[in-house]
């Protein structure tokens, strides 16, 4: 093609369009990975990341509380069957949270999630202590009871 040509075909003074030999660049590929940042599927019932599987304290310590805040319903279902129903949720609420609510990665996810354990464990041991306390309590003052009426044990 001549350049008297190329000036007809693409204006005056305009010039072809530069291609490399051999055609335009591939583009480029992202690493392998079993999970790409790029294909976050929280909060769209999608695949949960091998990275966040594991025991969720949170969900065992606060069940319903966590669910509510997780878009988890099903953990309603601890008022109905307590202690079995939060060690479900300590097992599946990991998935379950990941699946249910948005998170920005993976990273925010966990932390997240460390937070509510951290959370999780606090409440927790009050309420085993308070417990114990009441049932202290409730020894001794059946005690004292017994022990006003003169009766022996």
């Amino acid at each position: 093609m001549s350049e008297n040509d190329q000036s007809q075909q693409f204006g005056q003074g305009a010039q072809p369009p530069s291609t490399p030999p051999g055609g335009p660049p591939e583009p480029p590929q992202p690493p392998p990975s079993s999970f790409a940042p790029s294909a976050n599927t929280s909060g769209t019932g999608g695949p949960v990341p091998e990275e966040i599987k594991g025991w969720n304290w949170g969900a065992f310590w606060l069940t319903w509380i966590w669910g509510i805040a997780h878009n988890v319903w099903i953990s309603l279902l601890a008022f109905c069957l307590g202690i079995i129903w939060a060690i479900v949720l300590g097992i599946k609420g990991n998935e379950w949270a990941w699946q249910h609510r948005r998170f920005d990665s993976i990273e925010q996810f966990k932390q997240t999630q460390a937070v509510w354990a951290k959370w999780g464990w606090i409440i927790g041991l009050v309420s085993i202590a308070l417990w114990i306390l009441w049932l202290i309590f409730a020894v001794l003052l059946a005690g004292a009871g017994a022990l006003s009426q003169g009766s022996n044990f």
